[in-house]
């Protein structure tokens, strides 16, 4: 059985691959503190459940007093509505999440044999603050080197790391090589490739750096690809939304759609012009805004991508996103699709991390 540690969780994409491909997993653990992925993390995964009459009706300044000894939440939860207290009291307890990975006592690290580390791409991507990831510089990409309390406590067979792919080129690369070796130094031998969500049959571009590290030697390619289902702009739409209209072109055309529909980016049309594609520009968590449109004539019809298409660019059930529903807004929904990972090249990664145990 895989025991998993997901840090920096946000919406648990890899806990949705794990329950996709019915493999035999646990999550002992989760480590998140922005609220609204908090919230959607649980309501994906654990639905309606509730804590135990004794944790429901604890005192509200207790549920505070924990939240913030994990550095949970937003900066005045005392201002909260008692109603929105509860529900991230109730879904930090049932998500197992341990709070701020950098306040982490090391006596509350649970056994497991994955840590899973997409930590945050603020300060190396490259529509970033480009501050770096220097150790103890004190950059949320810094954050990277908390991680290693966790290795060197429990010594995980599979360690798995996602981030753009700036990470392993600039001024960035050479942090990256520190960190390669750093794992080197602990046992683990690493591979890593930059991927693409287009190269596993979801129509948006998405280079992402995945490493999958292993105690000693693998067995198996990591990424060798599984059965591939394509998807084009049809099955990501939601045709009971109809709300086109026309646009007022500003910047060169560019590109080349196939289809009656196609994917539309002027997000940077005073640098780059409009993209027009049968495939997606990248979803960004900090700039929501992508087009799906339609040409009749010589003009151009478009509206803006939902929450709903945003989930299924990153290959989420559809079902997921009605349960985020829930408890936050479509808007949210969105910045977390651009903090994501695609489920597909996760549940390709797994399948195969589970082939390599049989070899062991």
């Amino acid at each position: 059985m895989l025991k998993v540690f997901e840090s920096f969780s946000g919406v648990g994409a890899q806990k949705m691959a794990l329950r996709n491909i019915n493999i035999d997993y646990e999550v002992v653990a989760t480590s998140e503190i922005d609220e609204n992925a908090i919230l959607a993390y649980n309501r994906v995964h654990n639905g309606d459940k509730i804590l135990s009459l004794e944790e429901e009706n604890e005192l509200t300044e207790k549920k505070i007093n924990y939240l913030l000894k994990k550095n949970i939440g937003c900066k005045n939860l005392s201002a909260q509505k008692k109603e929105k207290i509860d529900k991230l009291y109730r879904a930090v307890k049932l998500s197992k999440n341990v709070g701020d990975i950098s306040k982490l006592n090391k006596k509350n690290i649970p056994n497991h044999n994955l840590f899973t580390y997409s930590f945050p791409c603020q300060d190396i991507s490259t529509l970033g603050t480009l501050k770096g990831l220097e150790e103890n510089s004190g950059t949320r990409s810094s954050l990277l080197w908390e991680c290693k309390k966790i290795i060197e406590m429990i010594k995980p067979k599979y360690l798995l790391m996602e981030n753009v792919k700036n990470l392993v080129v600039g001024k960035n690369k050479e942090n990256f090589s520190k960190w390669l070796k750093y794992l080197e130094n602990n046992g683990y031998s690493n591979y890593w490739k930059v991927l693409d969500s287009r190269d596993y049959g979801i129509p948006q571009r998405r280079p992402r750096v995945l490493m999958v590290s292993k105690l000693g030697k693998a067995n198996v390619d990591f990424f060798k690809k599984k059965c591939i289902i394509e998807k084009d702009i049809n099955d990501i739409l939601d045709f009971d939304n109809n709300n086109f209209e026309k646009l007022v072109i500003k910047g060169k055309l560019k590109g080349n759609p196939t289809g009656k529909y196609f994917f539309l980016d002027d997000r940077d049309w005073k640098i780059n012009g409009v993209m027009i594609n049968d495939i997606c520009s990248t979803q960004r968590a900090g700039r929501t805004g992508l087009k799906c449109a339609y040409k009749k004539g010589n003009d151009i019809y478009a509206r803006k991508l939902t929450a709903l298409e945003c989930c299924r660019l990153m290959d989420y059930r559809d079902e997921d996103y009605k349960k985020k529903k829930k408890d936050i807004s479509d808007g949210a929904i969105m910045r977390i699709c651009g903090n994501s990972i695609v489920v597909r090249i996760l549940e390709n990664i797994f399948q195969n991390i589970q082939e390599d145990e049989k070899y062991d």
